[in-house]
């Protein structure tokens, strides 16, 4: 059994996809995104629960990923964001994996590759409403849409953009894009392009854009039990999915004037005891978090002191009583009364919780908990 372990409650996530179809009065479908290893949550495990669940897709950022899930018995609707490359077209069509267009080389690589094998890839145009990351220009979807007509072998199922301000209300740059893609989706239908599916809104904007929501929405983060600051977390009634723990595995007695770990960047100004944990930067605590990180041990909060190391951080017991070998450490998550959440983190380390659960790594192994419906 592993030490350091990180239990994904299946049941969690059911609630967290109940609140987000409430949210949406159930009249959008749900694009589960599972990038990044399912956020750092295990893309495979989580994959299967949203299955489960009956979303409509899976989301990912790269081709791998999508491999992944294919070769792992996903039979799906997925679809791959990030443009991928123009060699990558015979996985498309071998796969029956949709991708994102925004580029026209890569549309038109992908017709002639379609065409040569006498074949079809489907896709949704992405539209550049202002973020300016992925996307084609508003203004070139006509064009785009004139080329698919020419090009039956490519199939066009989806209209999409993704909005740069979401989380942040108090900017007016969301309803800007929402507004230009509305726009846009109107004159091609006025054309005769209409769309299977229409999707702007990731989870902030599932809950601050409801105009945004359309037939398809995009969840991430919100999946997960976390949204992008802790002030919208106040908004809804969501549940972490993760709870990240690991054990004391050493307890040393140290004088007063006695140094901490690498760089002596820590001195203890009285006789204590410390306790030697077995996580590190290498499973994904970040080391600028050093001597500003607690841990949960007995339901109490005990402070990191010196540099987190690659494998291992240390705390300050005190007295030291109430902890002994072997008791559980928690990293992320609840014990007792307190809890450790991804913002507290985020917080310390200029950073947001995306990137805190999206960090822990593939050494700490995923425990996929309550699967089954019960």
């Amino acid at each position: 059994m592993a030490i350091t372990v990180a239990e994904i409650d299946a049941n969690c996530i059911r609630h967290n996809l109940k609140i987000i179809r409430e949210l949406t009065n159930g009249k959008s479908s749900i694009l589960a995104m599972v990038k990044a290893n399912g956020y750092g949550h295990s893309m495979l495990d989580v994959a299967r629960v949203f299955r489960k669940e009956k979303v409509e897709y899976l989301g990912v950022a790269i081709v791998e990923e999508a491999r992944k899930l294919r070769e792992n018995g996903d039979l799906g609707k997925i679809l791959v964001m990030v443009s991928p490359e123009p060699k990558d077209a015979d996985f498309f069509i071998d796969n029956n994996v949709e991708t994102a267009f925004s580029s026209f080389k890569i549309l038109e690589h992908f017709a002639k590759r379609a065409a040569e094998r006498n074949s079809t890839i489907t896709g949704h145009l992405y539209l550049d409403t202002g973020m300016h990351r992925d996307g084609i220009s508003c203004e070139r979807a006509l064009e785009f849409m004139e080329f698919v007509r020419k090009n039956p072998q490519i199939q066009i199922v989806g209209l999409m953009t993704h909005l740069a301000t979401a989380d942040m209300p108090e900017i007016d740059f969301a309803n800007v894009q929402i507004s230009l893609f509305e726009k846009t989706r109107m004159m091609l239908a006025d054309k005769g392009f209409n769309f299977k599916y229409c999707h702007v809104a990731n989870s902030a904007g599932i809950l601050n854009y409801p105009e945004a929501h359309y037939n398809l929405v995009r969840p991430g983060i919100s999946l997960y039990g976390h949204m992008p600051t802790a002030e919208m977390a106040k908004q809804i009634d969501l549940k972490p999915v993760m709870r990240w723990t690991s054990k004391v595995m050493l307890i040393k007695d140290i004088k007063k004037g006695s140094t901490v770990g690498y760089g002596m960047t820590y001195i203890a100004p009285k006789d204590t005891k410390i306790a030697i944990i077995p996580v590190g930067y290498g499973d994904g605590l970040l080391r600028s978090l050093s001597n500003n990180y607690q841990c949960l041990i007995n339901g109490k909060r005990y402070n990191n002191v010196g540099s987190i190391c690659m494998d291992e951080f240390m705390v300050d017991l005190g007295s030291g009583e109430d902890v002994k070998l072997c008791d559980e450490v928690v990293i992320l998550g609840q014990q007792g009364n307190e809890e450790i959440l991804p913002y507290e983190i985020a917080d310390k380390t200029n950073s947001i919780p995306y990137e805190i659960t999206s960090n822990v790594s593939g050494r700490v192994k995923k425990i996929l908990v309550n699967e089954e419906v019960k």
